[in-house]
């Protein structure tokens, strides 16, 4: 315990001084900066890394990148090692510098920003986190993922199971949608409509633009869509964080995820039947997400 004390302090400095980039850049007024900033808003493991990438790389102008903007998800500082609380909704509390420059920057002085605000098949994002984020790897997976044979075992299997099913945030997508849009900036997705169809929408909201899309849509759509967007016409996506956390043992570990939530069909309707999911997504779109999750992996 020390030890993670230690070494979440070690990270302060580091923490407040990207905070403070962050908060002037932000802060510059767009005659300055030559356009509004641009704010990439989305939960974990929907791409949203490679569209703030993209959107960074095409001007000069304030990019930034917020996971959660509502306050009771923030902490202060940087966040401890270890597993992160979360909170009775089933979403984690943590600290990132995207969040907090964007909260004291942007939401709390209501300054000019656009939003792009992404969205994923609500089950790949729980499959995604758990096979990502060593956070929610209970000991006895992270001890012995490198086992060779180990990952493909039924002991393994149960042990993910037990996780996946037991206080993992298996419902981020949907419940980030319902319980941080509405505090993080005061705006409600499900009462305004969306376009299922072309699988994204725009929307104001008293000084912020917004752009909804869903990552599944293909890259040069969604290059279309941005540019169009934020005025921005150098944007190009290119796929980047598709290796964060992984060493060798990946490729085993993404199919053991799938295998146990193809255990649990039950479970996999309640989401795609989810009248959340079927807001943003076509009917067609959903049944597809339901064949693929109850099917398990591909070999």
């Amino acid at each position: 315990m020390k030890t993670r004390r230690f070494t979440a302090l070690h990270r302060v400095p580091s923490f407040l001084l990207r905070y403070a980039i962050k908060r002037a850049q932000l802060a510059t007024p767009p005659s300055v900066a030559g356009a509004r900033p641009a704010v990439t808003y989305a939960t974990f493991r929907t791409s949203s890394t490679s569209i703030h990438h993209a959107i960074r790389a095409s001007s000069r102008a304030a990019a930034v990148k917020a996971h959660a903007l509502a306050p009771e998800h923030l902490m202060t500082l940087v966040s401890p090692r270890g597993r992160l609380p979360v909170t009775e909704k089933g979403l984690p509390i943590f600290g990132h510098v995207g969040n907090l420059a964007v909260r004291h920057a942007i939401i709390l002085p209501r300054r000019e920003a656009d939003f792009v605000v992404a969205i994923r098949d609500p089950i790949a994002v729980a499959a995604s986190m758990m096979s990502a984020f060593h956070t929610w790897w209970p000991a006895g997976l992270e001890k012995r993922i490198t086992e060779p044979g180990f990952i493909e075992s039924a002991s393994a299997l149960d042990i993910i199971e037990r996780e996946f099913f037991g206080t993992f945030p298996r419902h981020m997508m949907l419940g980030w949608l319902s319980h941080d849009m509405a505090a993080g900036i005061g705006w409600d997705p499900f009462a305004h409509a969306f376009d299922r169809e072309s699988g994204s929408t725009r929307y104001d909201h008293g000084p912020w633009r917004l752009l909804v899309l869903r990552t599944e849509i293909p890259d040069e759509r969604k290059n279309t869509l941005l540019r169009d967007f934020l005025a921005r016409p150098a944007i190009t996506i290119e796929r980047t964080n598709d290796a964060l956390g992984f060493g060798p043992e990946r490729r085993g570990l993404i199919r053991a995820v799938h295998r146990v939530i193809a255990r649990h069909p039950a479970w996999i309707d309640s989401v795609v039947e989810d009248p959340r999911a079927s807001h943003f997504w076509p009917e067609a779109s959903l049944e597809k997400f339901r064949a693929k999750w109850r099917a398990g992996p591909r070999d």
